[in-house]
């Protein structure tokens, strides 16, 4: 439905006239009756006023959806291909997206994320950095927002930024606790069963990338403790099928040297 389907819509409901509504709004009958055929539509200072006239809020005047415009999202997402082979694809077809939905935190995540991707060599640092503050701009989502503190942190640090990585860095709260060990607590049956899983499973993957921090402070003999370590550690984790999928994901990393390519 039309911005003037929807303004002819509540004056029906309010049960007033044209003339009454343009009095109200200060403007001439006719400019509200071209609102209603669709020959105009009113100037965007007057959508408040209408929203409160008619008791409701912009987002309705607006027939605005937020629940098709989530949908869409994901679907624009499954298409783009995000999480295979080509991250320049993702992104070009993710920022085509964005032009009809701009600021959209996901859409701009999955940009940032793509982006970090392609960075190994550094020359998109600072376009990182610009998708980086235009969602902290425009977010409402508080994880969203520290993990964008996390990507600024890490990619100041990588060109060289000490400071400006410090200064995110202070913006990440010092976690006691994780999201998922207190879901576990709170709940009970298959649901605690996942929760422990997603806690289980991020454990095992930060213990990873300790032990590569570890190792990038060794002497030649302490890294290959750490290595032959890494093996014992990821070996025992593939032999249980709820661990099976993290240990495979990050040992080809290990194995590359590529692990935590961002504290090399």
């Amino acid at each position: 439905m039309n911005i003037g389907a929807k303004i002819r819509a509540f004056r029906k409901e309010k049960r007033v006239t044209q003339e009454e509504l343009a009095e109200y709004l200060h403007i001439s009958s006719q400019a509200v009756s071209k609102w209603e055929t669709g020959a105009s539509s009113p100037d965007i200072d007057m959508l408040p006023k209408l929203a409160i006239y008619f008791g409701t809020t912009l987002d309705n005047l607006l027939d605005f959806d937020q629940s098709r415009v989530d949908a869409a999202i994901e679907e624009i997402i499954k298409e783009s291909g995000r999480g295979g082979n080509d991250p320049a694809r993702s992104e070009a077809y993710l920022k085509k997206a964005l032009e009809k939905y701009p600021n959209n935190d996901l859409l701009l995540t999955c940009i940032l994320e793509d982006m970090q991707e392609q960075n190994a060599d550094g020359s998109r640092s600072a376009e990182i950095i610009e998708i980086g503050e235009r969602i902290l701009s425009c977010t409402k989502n508080d994880a969203n927002r520290i993990d964008v503190y996390r990507v600024m942190a890490e990619t100041y640090h990588a060109m060289g930024e000490q400071a400006m990585a410090e200064y995110y860095l202070e913006k990440i709260p010092g976690l006691h606790f994780m999201y998922y060990e207190i879901a576990a607590a709170i709940h009970s049956g298959s649901e605690r069963i996942e929760n422990v899983e997603d806690a289980e499973g991020l454990c095992i993957e930060k213990l990873i990338c300790m032990l590569w921090m570890r190792r990038l402070e060794a002497d030649e003999n302490g890294k290959a403790k750490i290595d032959e370590q890494a093996r014992v550690m990821l070996d025992f984790f593939k032999q249980y099928p709820i661990y099976r999928r993290i240990a495979e994901i990050m040992e080809p990393y290990w194995n590359d040297g590529n692990l935590m390519g961002f504290y090399q």
